[in-house]
């Protein structure tokens, strides 16, 4: 399980939000907090067996739909099949910010990307290693509520506590299921388009209920 958490934390950029392209767009947001003070549980299903929601087809339109589809993709990851660590950026590129995607890439300042082999033998061994032991793992978004509460829809960028389930099976063991919290940015194009822009992946929230 120490090769699957140092491969979650080479895909995974803390916080930093992009603007969504062109000068017509909102001005960068600043970086999200995570959850407000005194937050002590996730929302939505109490259990880290409860069943999600159905998304149904992704409306473009709607933040939380959005912010559902998109973080599946992207944290989720079979070692087996996908290319490399970075597989899961790519999947999800057509649903994050370029300035997003670019963090996640390194590309923001030249680099290779952080979750390359080549340019991060680390991350290539880790790689290695989960693939040699067959390891795959598939997130679920059980479900999605503004930080704090607020609706904040109407400005064009909305942060979301994220009720996550984890289920990760190496080779032919048993699944071992984890329950996080992470918050999310999104933030809106003006063709009304939604991207994730950011994630704090820090469980400011603390444990799930039922963990």
């Amino acid at each position: 399980m120490a090769s699957v958490i140092l491969i979650s934390s080479l895909l995974v950029v803390t916080a930093g939000c992009g603007a969504i392209g062109d000068a017509t767009q909102p001005p960068a947001p600043s970086a999200t907090t995570g959850p407000p003070p005194g937050a002590s549980q996730a929302p939505g299903p109490p259990l880290a067996t409860a069943t999600a929601d159905a998304q149904g087809t992704v409306d473009p339109t709607d933040p939380v739909s959005v912010a559902r589809d998109c973080f599946t993709k992207w944290q989720s990851f079979d070692a087996r099949t996908d290319s490399g660590p970075s597989a899961g950026v790519e999947r999800a590129r057509d649903c994050l910010t370029p300035d997003f995607t670019g963090e996640l890439n390194g590309s923001d300042a030249g680099g290779s990307g952080a979750g390359d082999p080549a340019a991060d033998p680390q991350a290539g061994r880790a790689w290695d290693e989960l693939r040699a032991a067959g390891t795959r793992s598939t997130v679920t978004v059980l479900a999605a509520t503004p930080v704090g509460g607020a609706d904040t829809t109407a400005s064009g960028q909305v942060s979301l506590l994220l009720n996550v389930r984890r289920e990760t099976v190496t080779g032919d063991g048993p699944p071992e299921v984890t329950v996080s919290t992470p918050a999310v940015t999104m933030l809106v194009g003006t063709d009304g388009t939604w991207r994730l822009a950011g994630a704090d992946l820090a469980n400011a929230a603390g444990d799930a209920p039922g963990r």
